[in-house]
This record gives C-alpha cells, sequence and structure tokens, in this order.
C-alpha cells in the first residue's frame, strides 16, 4: 500500500504524458523533434523515479528540486501542445467549424500554462492566516477561547526558503497563539536544509510551548531523530509516542503525538495509554487518514496536514478532484465523527510540483469554542 502511495500519482501523471507525446509528434512534428520527444519520454520513464528516490546521491537536494520542476514544465508543455493539435485536427474534419475551432486552439493550449504559472504563484505568495473556530462540547470554561497555531508541511527547500517560512512564523506569532505546534515534513528528502528549518522555527513564540510531530518525509530521509535532537536545542519538542500535560488555569490539554502512521499497517498502537481522563485530549499526527482510529483510542481533538489540502484541486462533477482523495476523505478543513474533531490544513511548502490550485498556502490559527 505505502507502494501505490508513493509512486502511483507519479504513474498517472507518466502514462498520459507518453501518449501525448506519441500523439502530438505522430501528427505535427519532424523528425528533429520527434528525437526530442523520444529523449523526453525517457527522461520521464527513467529520470523521474530517479528522482522520487532521491536522485541516488547523483544530485543535490536543490537541484533535484529544479529538474522536478522542469519535468513538470516540460509535461505542461506536452499537455497543451496536445489540446491545440486536437482543436487543429479537429478543425480538419469539420470545415463547417473550422475557424471557430482555429481561433480556440491557442486559447485552450494557453489554459494549463496559465494555470501552472498562476499556481506557482499562488505557492509563493498565495500565504494567508486561516482562523478556525471549533466547538468542543463540555470543553473546560478555562479553555474556551484558547488560541492554537499550527505550521505544517514545510517541505523547506528552494521553493520554500527561509525568508517565505520568517513570514509564516511572524503571521503565527502576530496571532499571540497559547500553544503552536507543527505536524510534520519540515523537509522533502535527504540533503535538504534541515537544521536551517529548525532555526527559522526559532522564532515561534507560544504561553505553553512549541510541540510537534514527525511526518512521512522526515522517515524518508531517515532524519527523525536528528530532527528530535535539533528541534529541542530550539525550543521544539517533538511527541513521538508520549505525551504532555499542558495547565491551563484549572484546566488540562493533554498534547500527545506520534511518528507518522502508515496505511495498511497497524495504526496508533497503544495510543489509548496517553489518554488521560479529565482532560482535553489532542493528537498531533501528520496522516489524517488515521483519524477514525484516534477517535477510538479516546482523542477529542486531533491536527493533521499530509495532504496539502489536495495542493492541485481540479472543480469538477460538484466537487474537488485531487490526488489525496484516493488514499484519504480527510483532506482539508474540518471533520467531525462521534463528537471527536480533526482539522486537516492546507500547510505551507508543495512536494515535487511547486504549484497550488484551489489550495493556498496557510497558517492555521485554531480557536476552542465552549459548546
Amino acid at each position: 500500500m505505502e507502494f501505490l502511495r508513493r509512486w502511483l500519482p507519479t504513474a498517472l501523471v507518466i502514462g498520459p504524458t507518453l501518449y501525448l507525446h506519441w500523439y502530438v509528434t505522430r501528427r505535427y512534428c519532424g523528425q528533429a523533434m520527434r528525437i526530442v520527444a523520444v529523449l523526453a519520454s525517457l527522461w520521464l520513464v527513467i529520470g523521474t523515479p530517479v528522482l522520487m528516490a532521491g536522485g541516488f546521491g547523483l544530485f543535490s537536494s536543490d537541484q533535484i528540486s529544479y529538474l522536478m520542476a522542469a519535468t513538470l514544465a516540460w509535461v505542461i508543455v506536452v499537455i497543451s501542445a496536445s489540446l491545440w493539435v486536437r482543436l487543429r485536427t479537429a478543425a480538419e474534419f469539420n470545415p463547417d467549424r473550422r475557424r471557430f475551432l482555429a481561433a480556440g486552439a491557442p486559447v485552450a493550449a494557453a489554459v494549463p500554462l496559465l494555470a501552472a504559472g498562476g499556481g506557482a504563484i499562488a505557492a509563493r505568495s498565495g500565504m494567508s492566516t486561516q482562523e478556525i473556530s471549533l466547538k468542543i462540547k463540555g470543553l473546560h470554561k478555562d479553555l474556551d477561547g484558547l488560541r492554537i497555531a499550527q505550521l505544517t508541511d514545510i517541505h523547506y527547500g528552494p521553493f520554500f526558503g527561509r525568508a517565505d517560512l520568517e513570514r509564516a512564523v511572524a503571521m503565527a506569532n502576530e496571532c499571540r497563539p497559547h500553544l503552536t505546534v507543527v505536524t510534520g515534513d519540515l523537509i522533502t528528502r535527504w540533503g535538504d536544509d534541515l537544521e536551517g528549518c529548525l532555526r527559522v522555527l526559532r522564532g515561534l513564540r507560544a504561553e505553553a510551548g512549541i510541540f510537534g510531530c514527525h511526518g512521512n518525509h522526515e522517515e524518508y530521509a531517515e532524519k527523525e531523530n536528528e530532527a528530535t535532537l535539533l528541534g529541542a536545542k530550539q525550543g521544539l519538542r517533538f511527541l513521538r509516542g508520549e505525551a504532555a500535560a499542558l495547565r491551563f488555569g484549572l484546566a488540562t490539554l493533554n498534547l500527545a503525538g506520534h511518528d507518522y502512521q502508515h496505511l495498511g499497517k497497524p495504526q496508533l498502537t497503544e495510543a489509548e495509554e496517553l489518554v488521560r481522563t479529565g482532560a482535553l485530549n489532542v493528537l498531533l499526527q501528520h496522516n489524517p487518514a488515521v483519524f477514525p482510529r484516534a477517535v477510538e483510542a479516546g482523542y477529542d481533538l486531533m491536527l493533521a496536514g499530509h495532504t496539502h489540502g489536495g495542493q492541485i484541486n481540479l472543480g469538477a462533477f460538484g466537487g474537488n478532484l485531487n490526488v489525496a482523495r484516493m488514499f484519504t476523505p480527510f483532506v482539508r478543513g474540518e471533520y467531525q465523527r462521534d463528537g471527536k474533531l480533526l482539522y486537516v490544513s492546507s500547510g505551507l511548502g508543495t512536494v515535487a510540483i511547486p504549484i497550488r490550485i484551489g489550495a493556498p498556502p496557510e497558517v492555521t490559527v485554531i480557536r476552542l469554542c465552549a459548546v
């Protein structure tokens, strides 16, 4: 299941793109362009998996990020070209509609390029503070109005660097949270500047402290232990199968955290042992798909990320289509089950594709409200 989760989205992009390469070059391209298309196809089939696997030490982390972005740009160009060819071909076989289709071809071909450009701009400049009020039945009066700032899915690197993260930290601090949490994916892959990311996060301020949990990318990079030690030096405590009892007046907020939980494997084992009777039990867990298990274990609220809010959402059939929905129904925003709550933040950075469409980056500020 984990293999499918990692590679199926890539296959769903590579397969259709290879077909579009063949279609466009067969229809309109000469010998030289066909050679370019063959080389690009080889790169898609061989190069993309190599980059996804970390480049086998052939490239630096930043080089991998730029090469992945260049690969995406080529895919978008091929999609645009295929739309143009389709409409031009339709015009040839439909004389009555030739003028309309011929005029519409460049417009249709420009749509993917414009959407990608807009998505790239949104990923870098569209960050905002998302203020959420969560109503919790039976919430202690001393926790009513408590503010929790959440940062997640930073993916620190060339497409979300120091200036971007410093801005996010400042936005979180401006809300004067009582508690701040970081719910995983500080970096993307081995070789990313984990220490630099944590140095910026040192600027976070909250009355009750800064806590976090690890995401799947800390695991992929084999940096969970290093991140935990470096985080402690910077004032960020990662909860790894443990809990911290935080006092607010006469009330207790029991904050628990677990490393990234995999689909298809036992989830949140022994999580019940961290639940505290008489307290508000809040779970930090990167993967929102385990929310049903968190409810079963007795947590009142779970904070997650991982999905990037879908990252690229296509409005169709009355809803948003995105890759994240293939793996979890909990993609973005607030969810309820049996009176328990989950909030999934869209997060800050991107992975593989430096584009966001319909899921702008957010610094989340959650306000707890008594019902």
